[in-house]
């Protein structure tokens, strides 16, 4: 009888020992952090600089995951499944997101302060929670589709057709060839070409510390930049069909006699001078595609760069071919011809991509789509 009695009790202590040993493996198994951000995010530095990822990695049983998500395509792929999982509102989707696994559930914290204020004493108790501020989020939607280098060539090969860019440098090298020699007109063309380069290369590198720098508001900022692309891609295919009446995307008038005066002087300096100015009067006509790229770039996080560099590049290479074409003969008359005859269809090719940038920026925010 004692046998069968401690053989039972042996068997009871068995059970009680394997229940605990399987308790302790999924109490192991039970705590993982999931810590979604961004390079760049403001206030994933909040989160990652508080030092309460390292305090919640001292608890027993937790193992912390850290994501980056702008650069890496399966951590946004991570980010989405459990966005989707957790039935998180697409507008409300952003960086930083933290996702606590435990056995009763998942918790999860978007914003900064949720993250700071919340992520001990929900390990501790592990009750499915969840918070949400949107001032301590970056806008950014990380599982936004990446902005493709064809979409960035296509819409520099449109907005470098632009009658607006061509005028002014046909102007400067038949008054190049006219008061010098056609080598002259050559080189100062090449430098004023330059010149728009690098005017619009700085112009783009502002753009995007300025849109780094307001991300705690950028969604305000992109709902403009859309609006006022969509309207600038109204007026531009209003020129198609009834150019010159009302408002017109181009180079103010007032200023052509200025410009006429500084590319007769003939200087190196007057010709970098009218590069500058060239660049800043002639944004309202090349600008909205020019803004609406940098935009995208911005959401995507796809912006480089040599993706900035590629783009501009492709901006000014009509303007190379123009001096080239000059210089090896093609006279004046016929480029300006040929641009007049076109400038409706440039400025219609212009206005619908400007219109598709805008839906795909103000999508981005309110995901229509």
């Amino acid at each position: 009888m004692k046998k069968r009695l401690g053989l039972v009790l042996s068997f009871f202590i068995f059970l009680i020992l394997i229940a605990n040993i399987q308790a302790k493996t999924i109490e192991n198994h039970q705590k993982n952090v999931y810590f979604f951000w961004g390079i760049g995010c403001p206030h994933c530095e909040n989160v990652i600089n508080s030092g309460i990822l390292e305090e919640a990695a001292k608890i027993e049983n937790v193992t912390i995951y850290q994501l980056e998500v702008y650069n890496n395509q399966e951590n946004r792929k991570k980010y989405a499944e459990f966005a989707d999982k957790l039935g998180i509102s697409p507008y409300q989707r952003g960086v930083p997101l933290l996702v606590i696994e435990c056995e009763k559930g998942y918790s999860y914290f978007i914003g900064d302060t949720p993250i700071i204020n919340n992520l001990k004493q929900s390990l501790t108790n592990c009750i499915p929670q969840k918070g949400i501020k949107s001032e301590g989020l970056s806008s950014d939607n990380p599982d936004a589709h990446k902005l493709t280098i064809w979409s960035i060539i296509i819409a520099a090969i449109i907005d470098s057709i632009n009658p607006c860019a061509f005028g002014v440098l046909i102007f400067l090298l038949a008054t190049m060839i006219t008061m010098a020699s056609s080598k002259r007109a050559l080189k100062y063309g090449l430098i004023y070409t330059f010149v728009i380069f690098l005017v619009y290369f700085s112009a783009g590198l502002g753009i995007m510390k300025l849109l780094t720098s307001l991300s705690g508001i950028i969604k305000p900022i992109i709902v403009s930049a859309g609006i006022l692309v969509f309207i600038g891609g109204i007026i531009e295919i209003k020129d198609f069909f009834w150019y010159g009446k009302g408002i017109s995307l181009r180079i103010p008038i007032s200023t052509k006699p200025i410009l006429e005066k500084i590319a007769k002087k003939g200087t190196l300096f007057a010709i970098i001078l009218l590069g500058i100015i060239v660049s800043l009067v002639e944004l309202p006509c090349t600008g909205g595609i020019y803004l609406a790229i940098l935009s995208l770039m911005h959401i995507n996080k796809t912006f480089g760069i040599s993706y900035l560099l590629l783009y501009n590049l492709i901006f000014v290479l009509p303007l190379v071919i123009i001096v080239f074409t000059m210089h090896y003969g093609t006279k004046t008359e016929k480029i300006s011809i040929w641009v007049e005859t076109n400038k409706e269809y440039m400025r219609l090719a212009a206005g619908i991509i400007m219109l598709l940038l805008s839906i795909y920026l103000l999508n981005s925010v309110y995901n229509w789509i």
